[in-house]
C-alpha cells in the first residue's frame, strides 16, 4: 500500500510491487491475479489495521483517547487519499468489491471510534448526544480534510480539538430557563 499511497493508481506496476516485496513477479501473480485484486486486499488490509489500531489505543481519558485516535485516522486516511481518489475516479472499472471493501472498512471504523465515544460518555468524560452523528461528522470531516480538497490537511491536534471543543458556542438555554 506504500505505493500506492505515493503514487497514483495508474502509475503503480505489479514489477515495482514485487520488487517492493522482494518476490518474483510470477509469485506476486499467484497471490494476486489482477493489480485490481492486490489493491483491494491492501485497502482491505489497511482499514482493519487502523480500526484495531484505534481499539488498542491504551486506556486513558476520552478526550486524549479520542485525540490519538483522530491522529490516526487522519495520517492513515491521508495516506490512502490517491487510492481513495483511484476508486472514486475509476467507478465501474474498480467495481462493486471495491466500494464494499470501502463500505466494510469505515464501518469498522466508524464501530471503533463509536466504542471510544461512548467509553468517554460513560465516564463522564464526553458529552455527546448523538455518537453516531459524531463519529460520521469525524470521520466525514477528516475524509474531506484529507481528500479531494487540494489544501494541507490540518493538524490532527486542531481537528481534535474542534470535535471535542465545538464551535465555541454557548450551550442552548434550555426551555423555561432564564437566559
Amino acid at each position: 500500500m506504500g505505493l500506492f499511497s505515493g503514487l497514483p493508481y495508474a502509475a503503480v506496476h505489479m514489477d515495482a510491487v514485487a520488487a517492493a516485496a522482494g518476490v518474483a513477479k510470477p509469485t506476486l501473480y499467484r497471490y494476486f491475479p489482477t493489480k485490481e485484486a492486490l489493491f483491494i486486499d491492501g485497502l482491505a488490509w489497511t482499514l482493519a489495521d487502523l480500526r484495531d489500531a484505534i481499539g488498542s489505543i491504551p486506556a486513558s481519558e476520552a478526550p486524549a483517547r479520542l485525540r490519538v485516535a483522530v491522529g490516526l485516522v487522519l495520517e492513515r486516511i491521508g495516506a490512502l487519499s490517491p487510492a481513495l481518489t483511484a476508486i472514486e475516479g475509476r467507478g465501474a472499472e474498480f467495481g462493486e468489491r471495491s466500494r464494499r471493501v470501502l463500505r466494510e472498512g469505515f464501518d469498522g471504523l466508524r464501530d471503533a471510534l463509536a466504542s471510544l465515544l461512548r467509553a468517554g460518555v460513560a465516564a463522564g468524560e464526553l458529552h455527546v448526544p448523538d455518537i453516531d452523528l459524531a463519529v460520521l461528522m469525524l470521520l466525514g470531516g477528516i475524509r474531506m480534510a484529507v481528500h479531494g480538497t487540494g489544501r494541507r490537511p490540518p493538524a490532527s491536534a486542531a481537528v481534535a480539538d474542534f470535535f471535542l471543543n465545538g464551535l465555541g458556542a454557548p450551550p442552548a438555554p434550555r426551555h423555561g430557563a432564564p437566559r
